[in-house]
């Protein structure tokens, strides 16, 4: 070899791996930024109503959409309780993500609910008709509009609720959160 030498100082090379170790042991501030950017990520898809694909939700039923008062052009938001139960959480070397709510699985994946015979009050008006006689009405009102109540069995009936896929990530989500894991390790190699 002609004029020409290269030295390698091993312990550059040992700080940088022992860095990355203790990144892959101790993992909870990556995960964390991973948390955070997961709850983003599911809060924009309850605004644009798409599944992690970017399938739109399939929407409501125009019985359903009819009855619904509040927030009656929104999909997967009656009360915004399910998108505001949206939560992650830490465990040593895991990242936990999702809601507490029962329902947040019907709406993932789809399914039928079955709702047995019930009883129920319902209240009416009562109002008097030309003959001077007392008739009940034949709509339902609220029960401090009502001076009239009966209770009424209802039948079985069943609810099928189609899939609307909200949970989980698109191919771009897992870049980004590859991202995070990079800049995570860069910081901890000084790269």
């Amino acid at each position: 070899m002609a004029g020409a030498t290269l030295a390698l100082d091993y312990r550059d090379a040992l700080q940088v791996l022992l860095a990355i170790e203790e990144t892959v042991k101790f993992p909870q501030a990556m995960l964390q930024g991973m948390g955070e950017k997961l709850l983003e990520f599911h809060q924009q898809r309850f605004t644009e109503q798409k599944s992690p694909d970017g399938t739109p939700w399939q929407s409501l039923s125009a019985r359903y959409q009819k009855r619904k008062r509040k927030n009656a052009d929104k999909i997967l938001t009656r009360d915004g309780h399910l998108r505001n139960t949206l939560r992650w959480q830490v465990n040593a070397n895991e990242l936990l993500f999702g809601t507490d709510r029962d329902y947040g699985a019907i709406h993932q994946f789809g399914g039928t609910i079955q709702i047995k015979s019930r009883p129920q009050q319902a209240y009416y008006r009562t109002k008097r008709n030309s003959d001077g006689k007392t008739e009940v009405g034949n709509q339902f009102v609220s029960k401090k509009k009502s001076n009239f109540s009966q209770w009424h069995t209802l039948p079985n009936y069943s609810i099928t609720i189609p899939a609307r896929p909200w949970l989980g990530i698109s191919a771009t989500d897992t870049e980004r959160l590859l991202e995070i894991a990079r800049q995570s390790f860069q910081r901890k190699t000084g790269g």
